[in-house]
């Protein structure tokens, strides 16, 4: 099992990784983010330089260096922005694999666990909107052959929705701008990123899943495209040069996205001032050499923001958003329509949400605050986290630690239940056995006696030995039937909740609270047995069948001597003839089927019985049920050993939806 926990945010614009420890005690036992070449945050870039005929990968600060001081444009061969959905990659897989095992091994992080990287997980994100089946099994394949044949290789890599991420720091965070007031009612999460924009519904009590998952690929990098391009227009020898020297195009747009970004830090009040957050941009043409400033202004960005969005959109059904309706429309537009619709999807569903947290770095973009507060309103729940770069990467290390701690959960589980589960069961077992004696008592009564009487009386046998075959064939079919086993898991599971299920519980909740995990993945065992994950047969408990069967015969006789005396006017027999029959045992009932006159009783029988109440009186059914608490002593071993494989079952199957949930299933969500 893992002990460190990476969070990986491999974002298309920026990269960032945090760590969280498993033991609390430890120095990361928050989140923390590490330094990749000295940065808490490098951007989403490599470029690949031969040096000794050798090819060297460089990332990150260093490989957007690298490009800047190149003179020509076979050097500067720059790959930035290229994370997509798998399927889209083409040629960037390698890309995304290269740079996800280089951002690694430049991650300072000291020490490595004791067991080397084999002690590591990492959680990388990805967009709540990809496919779990396909675009996250693919992302997840190119991640770890990107760590093959290295020493990382050992590290488990799992492939995590960025919401599960958001809402995990949203609510753990004590930083987090959400009130202890706020942290009870559900919280609307709004990941407003590079590629994507990602929305999260989420019950503080249930960390695992959100209520409601949703996105679309609306990334806030189509600023930076339209700064370039702006830029581009008013330098046509520029525009020129890149349309010969496409491998600049990332470089220039990486430096129109720190623009953008100095733009809203600068916050200039005069919407004509230009803005630049880059150096000049070198080119050739004409056999000069020239430079191009990458600027924006107040009035540039208005351009842009009315200006068609360029790309597909790919909404979440929860949205229930025509992508052609979409078509041609700026990104405010759809941002607006999307809340709208996301709104209206939590209406819909009415789960109601309290306050609404902005996350994602685009999130600094005060528009995006002004149409989330005309959508939700102004009346201070629209809240911005205070690390909105770092939210994801904390998030996906909780993530981590958190899915780590239900797997050791479900091992310490198991084991209390195997340790405790025998000594809960002996202590309560008198009053187990007791009401199966006093069920198994009714059942022989209604499903052997009757019909067998019924038969009688149809003249059906000749003999008692013919009475107490039908008996044995009877009580074999009940016992192979549904009826027979639902008979016992409805007893088993009416004594568990009664008298073990609190014992239980204390001792859960105790492991509950060591182990950090929240109520929606908590283990619930209101029930011994679930009858959907767990067949239970009532032909592996080790009832004497001989046992069983007089008990049937004894009652038989009392109701057959209890109806033709009752018939004829007689007066029964009762205490004194009952107590010695079952005394007896075997000897009584073999004694009075052999001796039975099956054709005389046949026509003395009423044709109408007298009731339950009166045949299978309060006296007759104790001792039936008294004799038939013995033989449950001797079942005792074969009933625990049934219920300990159903509460196993129960555990497997609760801790593999907690890995669901974790993981954001939407059929166990019941979506």
């Amino acid at each position: 099992m893992s002990n460190h926990f990476l969070g990986f945010d491999l974002g298309h614009a920026d990269t960032a990784i945090a760590l969280v420890s498993g033991e609390t005690r430890e120095r990361f036992a928050a989140p923390a983010n590490l330094e990749i070449q000295g940065q808490s945050i490098q951007p989403t870039a490599l470029i690949r330089v031969s040096r000794d005929g050798k090819e060297e990968l460089v990332i990150g600060g260093r490989a957007i260096r690298e490009a800047s001081k190149a003179e020509n444009g076979q050097k500067a061969e720059l790959r930035a922005a290229f994370k997509s959905r798998p399927k889209y990659l083409g040629e960037a897989s390698r890309d995304i694999s290269d740079f996800f095992r280089v951002a690694l091994e430049e991650t300072r992080f000291s020490p490595i666990p004791p067991e080397g990287w084999a002690g590591t997980a990492i959680a990388v994100g990805c967009p709540s909107s990809w496919s779990a089946e396909e675009d996250v099994k693919q992302y997840q394949e190119l991640l770890r052959e990107g760590l093959a044949g290295t020493e990382i290789e050992g590290a488990e890599v799992s492939v995590v929705p960025e919401s599960r991420a958001a809402l995990l720091q949203a609510i753990d965070n004590p930083n987090s701008p959400l009130t202890v007031e706020a942290r009870s009612e559900n919280i609307l999460v709004i990941d407003i990123g590079s590629s994507t924009l990602d929305f999260s519904l989420i019950a503080p009590e249930r960390k695992a899943s959100p209520l409601l998952d949703a996105g679309l690929d609306l990334g806030a990098s189509f600023f930076e495209r339209r700064i370039l391009e702006a830029n581009l227009e008013r330098e046509p020898k520029a525009q020129r040069f890149l349309e010969h020297n496409p491998h600049y195009r990332d470089l220039w747009l990486f430096y129109a996205r720190r623009t953008k970004e100095e733009y809203f830090v600068a916050a200039p009040t005069d919407d004509r001032e230009d803005v630049s957050g880059a150096p000049l941009q070198a080119y050739f043409t004409g056999g000069k050499r020239r430079s191009l400033e990458i600027l924006t202004s107040g009035e540039g960005l208005k351009e842009a923001r009315g200006a068609p969005y360029d790309r597909e959109l790919h909404p979440s059904k929860e949205l229930a958003l025509d992508p052609l309706m979409l078509k041609g429309k700026s990104w405010e537009e759809v941002y607006e329509i999307s809340l709208r619709a996301l709104k209206d999807a939590i209406e819909r569903r009415g789960t109601g949400y309290g306050r609404v947290l902005l996350a994602g770095g685009a999130s600094r973009m005060p528009f995006t605050t002004t149409i989330a507060e005309e959508v939700f309103g102004r009346d201070g729940r629209v809240l911005q986290d205070p690390e909105p770069s770092h939210m994801v990467s904390r998030g996906l290390a909780r993530w981590g630690r958190k899915r780590e701690n239900v797997e050791r959960f479900a091992v310490e589980a198991r084991r209390l239940l195997k340790e405790k589960l025998p000594a809960l069961i002996d202590q309560e077992f008198a009053s187990l056995k007791a009401a199966m004696a006093r069920g198994l008592a009714d059942v022989i009564f209604d499903e052997f006696v009757v019909p067998v009487l019924d038969k009688w009386k149809a003249g059906g046998f000749r003999t008692g030995h013919d009475v107490r075959r039908e008996i044995e064939q009877q009580y074999d079919a009940w016992l192979r039937s549904g009826e027979g086993s639902a008979f016992f898991v409805r007893t088993i599971n009416m004594w568990w909740r009664d008298e073990v299920k609190h014992e239980l519980d204390r001792e859960l909740d105790r492991l509950h609270a060591a182990y950090d995990i929240s109520q929606d993945i908590q283990l619930h065992f209101d029930r011994a047995i679930e009858p959907e994950i767990f067949e239970f047969s009532a032909r592996e408990i080790e009832l004497p069948f001989e046992t069983v069967i007089q008990a049937t015969i004894i009652t038989l006789a009392y109701v057959v001597t209890l109806s033709v005396d009752m018939a004829m006017g007689g007066i029964p027999f009762f205490t004194g003839g009952l107590t010695a029959a079952v005394a007896l045992g075997g000897r009584f009932t073999r004694n009075w089927i052999s001796g039975l006159d099956v054709p005389a009783f046949a026509r003395k029988l009423p044709d109408r019985l007298p009731g339950k109440d009166k045949l299978f009186s309060g006296q007759i059914k104790s001792r039936v049920e008294k004799q038939l608490q013995g033989s449950f002593d001797k079942a005792r071993a074969s009933i625990l050993r049934q219920v300990e494989a159903a509460v196993s079952a129960s555990i497997e199957r609760q801790t593999k939806r907690a890995r669901t949930l974790l993981m954001g299933s939407e059929d166990e969500q019941g979506r």
